[in-house]
């Protein structure tokens, strides 16, 4: 397993980064991490294919993989293929397999799908709620329709656990080869009058860090991984923190990440 950072961390209400994408890969190689992965926010319609090489050549000099790329402005229609298509062309371009891609469209997520298996690429979708890959009963049934090798899931426990769903050692075991990487954010039931709350289905939800007893058990998602043979990268992906500065807020999860990657 390797560790990445997601650009989320330093992106602001989806709309921009507080730092450059050069600026976010060396600091994600400072707070220990071997891979970054880049928001629509970071790779952007400006990003050109001569810009991709050069953010390739400082990943190399860094020693930093790209584990996944979000494109921006994705459509499930003629004009989203075409854009798909370019941006696969980027990812090639950042030795980066994964495009993160929903739309909502299974049927285009066919097209998705056999436009980037020549490209060598992978379309993943995260769990998330709302929507086909709500819960793991909902996965495998838009897997079984999706129907390519080339499609794969990002499997994100938070999501699930906010959709009332179990999220541990079983469901991984459940979804199996189908897990492509790992979204790690971590989630506690929370109570109405509690700062920084969501909602959703009647339950109020809060952030944490990981290994607080309120949160998700991440050590039965880790006993699923190894027992599915995962080797893929363990992703970071929590927006900016409300309550540290976010380089202790990296560096405290890329520890407590690693504790959990080492246990047998």
């Amino acid at each position: 397993m390797k560790l990445s950072l997601s650009g989320r961390l330093i992106e602001i209400r989806y709309r921009y980064c507080e730092m450059s994408v050069p600026e976010f890969m060396e600091f994600a190689q400072k707070c220990g991490y071997e891979a970054v992965e880049l928001r629509a926010t970071q790779i952007t319609d400006e990003v050109t294919l001569e810009e991709a090489s050069k953010l390739r050549k400082l990943a190399d000099d860094l020693g930093l993989e790209v584990s996944c790329i979000t494109p921006p402005r994705i459509s499930n229609d003629e004009t989203g293929l075409q854009r798909l298509r370019r941006f696969g062309e980027i990812a090639k371009a950042l030795n980066c397999e994964t495009l993160k891609v929903w739309v909502g469209d299974l049927a285009w997520m066919q097209k998705a799908c056999d436009l980037l298996k020549p490209m060598g690429l992978v379309a993943a979708t995260q769990i998330h709620t709302g929507g086909p890959f709500e819960t793991i009963d909902l996965c495998l049934k838009s897997l079984e329709k999706i129907n390519r090798e080339n499609f794969r899931i990002l499997y994100d426990p938070a999501n699930l656990f906010e959709a009332g769903e179990d999220y541990g050692e079983d469901s991984v075991k459940r979804l199996g080869k189908w897990i492509w990487q790992l979204s790690v954010q971590n989630i506690r039931v929370a109570s109405p009058d509690e700062e920084d709350t969501w909602e959703y289905k009647g339950r109020y939800f809060t952030r944490c860090l990981l290994g607080d007893p309120r949160g998700l058990d991440y050590e039965s998602v880790f006993r699923g991984l190894r027992a599915i043979g995962f080797d893929g990268y363990v992703t970071v992906n929590e927006p900016k923190p409300t309550r540290m500065g976010i380089e202790e807020f990296a560096k405290v999860f890329a520890e407590k990440l690693r504790k959990l990657m080492r246990q047998p």
